[in-house]
This record gives C-alpha cells, sequence and structure tokens, in this order.
C-alpha cells in the first residue's frame, strides 16, 4: 500500500467537480477541501473572491468524503479567507512556509506539543516561537466577535437576494395567472 503524503489531503473544487493534488494553494478565487486528520475534521476553506456555488458544491464534496471509510467519523466545517479559526493557523503556516514534507495537513501541531515540551528555552519560548512558526498568542476575542459579524452580514445579503428573486418569480408566476 502507497504510503499517502500532504498533498494527498488537499482538494480544490473545480466547477462540480473535486481536483485532487491541486497545483495552487489557497488562490483567493478558490475553494478547497483539507483533510486534518488530527481535528478529524475536512476544512471547506472558502477563499475570499469565491462564488457562493463553490462554496455549496465543496460542502456537498465534504460529505461524500466522510462517506470514505478513512474520514466516516470527520466532521467539516466552512471557514472564509482572513476569518479562520485559530485552529486553522497551522495549516495556513505549513503552506505558507511550504513544509510540505509532513504527512497531512496540521501535523505540526504534533511536532510544537513534542517541542514545547522538551525544548523550552528564553524566556519560556519554544525553539519553534523563536523561528516565527509558533504564533504567540491567539485571535482576540473581539476580532472573533467581528468575523462571526461579518459573516452573518454576508448570510444576510444571500438571504435578501433570494428573498428578492422569489419575489420576482411570485409576480411573474401571478401575472401569467391573471392574479
Amino acid at each position: 500500500m502507497v504510503k499517502a503524503s500532504y498533498l494527498d489531503y488537499i482538494f480544490k473544487v473545480n466547477g462540480e467537480s473535486l481536483q485532487s493534488r491541486p497545483k495552487i494553494l489557497m488562490d483567493p478565487d478558490g475553494v478547497y477541501l483539507i483533510v486534518d486528520k488530527m481535528l478529524s475534521l475536512i476544512w471547506i476553506w472558502a477563499g475570499k473572491n469565491s462564488r457562493l456555488f463553490h462554496r455549496y458544491i465543496a460542502a456537498n464534496w465534504a460529505g461524500k468524503l466522510k462517506r470514505k471509510r478513512e474520514f466516516f467519523n470527520f466532521k467539516y466545517e466552512m471557514i472564509k479567507q482572513e476569518r479562520e479559526p485559530k485552529e486553522f493557523y497551522d495549516i495556513l503556516e505549513e503552506l505558507k512556509n511550504d513544509i510540505s514534507d509532513l504527512d497531512y495537513p496540521g501535523q505540526i501541531r504534533e511536532l510544537k506539543a513534542k517541542s514545547s515540551k522538551r525544548n523550552v528555552g528564553i524566556a519560556g519560548t519554544t525553539s519553534m516561537q523563536r523561528r516565527g512558526l509558533i504564533k504567540g498568542s491567539s485571535q482576540s476575542s473581539k476580532s472573533r466577535i467581528k468575523s462571526i459579524l461579518d459573516e452573518l452580514k454576508e448570510m444576510q445579503m444571500h438571504i435578501k437576494y433570494t428573498c428578492n428573486r422569489m419575489e420576482k418569480k411570485i409576480s411573474e408566476i401571478e401575472k401569467e395567472l391573471g392574479m
């Protein structure tokens, strides 16, 4: 059996299909599925310019991936570019620093845990913190609340758009029926 590599756990939505091992990663126009084995989670990362349709397709594909025996008990979570939760920062760091020699996305968490247990040095920081691979503090609660608010506003915009389209269709039907 061939051992899976880092990129075997990253997929890109391409129209209505899923592209495995994409050449371009984290494109602001794209939507990606990233399997995080440590958290038993399939991240659906949506670029800030991605289309709503592609996000919908990604959620559908995440459900299909979950049906595979390897990811059966996994959950999935949609996240947007620049609104990523702190649990996803490790994967962003791996991609930013091209640490794709790891076995799977998010594996750096395991390395950080091992490193921090045996390698605490200057002023309580680990060597990985000193090299800039670990963020010193998590996202503030105020910015987290703002990101949730932004997401809710975007959802509200989509709902308004859908309601307006429904009203137009109802009017067309009523007009056709002479009501």
